[in-house]
């Protein structure tokens, strides 16, 4: 089922089309190791975008709104949230806006903050959760299609019944105005910044 154009800036609506195209093609999977249903459901995912004339693409840069805060753990120092982050797909309509997809076994990981900082930046934002309990919180702006898997011990094997369509769906609350508003400002300020930052004069050390 091919998504209408006119549903194409709301996440809930591309939650509802997608599960409703996973009914009609009976998307399933039987006996996979976790990275090969997670390229499963990606495909499938991407063969939805072409039934609905986008285009696609894997591993799609993204940048977070704020700028990453140097942490220390005992005497090891790291930079949180990374300075570059990637999308497992962006899908790109047409007439509207780039939507951006994180499909995920587990809640533990950025999928989270990526798709909060897409949303705030008015792009649809969809998260699939297959397997497992749903424990994080949605951000504003962002919908969660859950696709229950069953999975065996040692090795571990993932299946996955097909689609019927009573497959959750869960919808973090609308992005207030003032919200995007504020981020947007929060973006192009930190974009300034590195501007400034990189036409400095570079340093070239001492002559020897």
């Amino acid at each position: 089922m091919a998504l209408e154009t006119t549903a194409v800036g709301e996440s809930e609506a591309l939650a509802a089309a997608l599960r409703a195209y996973l009914v009609e093609i009976r998307f399933s999977f039987s006996g996979l190791t976790g990275k090969e249903a997670t390229l499963c459901i990606t495909r499938a995912v991407a063969q939805w975008a072409t039934a609905s004339g986008w285009r696609s693409r894997r591993e799609e840069s993204m940048r977070y709104i704020d700028p990453p805060r140097e942490q220390s753990a005992g005497c090891f120092r790291y930079w949180s949230p990374s300075w570059s982050a990637f999308l497992d797909l962006r899908l790109m309509p047409s007439d509207g806006p780039a939507i951006a997809v994180e499909i995920d076994r587990e809640d533990i990981g950025t999928a989270v903050d990526k798709l909060r900082d897409e949303a705030l930046r008015g792009h649809p934002a969809l998260w699939i959760r297959w397997h497992g309990a749903l424990r994080a919180e949605l951000p504003a702006g962002v919908a969660r299609l859950h696709l229950p898997s069953r999975c065996t011990r040692s090795p571990a094997r993932y299946s996955l019944s097909p689609v019927t369509g009573t497959e959750a769906i869960t919808f973090g609350r609308p992005l207030t105005p003032e919200e995007q508003a504020d981020a947007l400002h929060r973006d192009q300020e930190r974009t300034t910044e590195e501007q400034r930052v990189a036409a400095l004069p570079r340093d070239r050390g001492p002559i020897i």
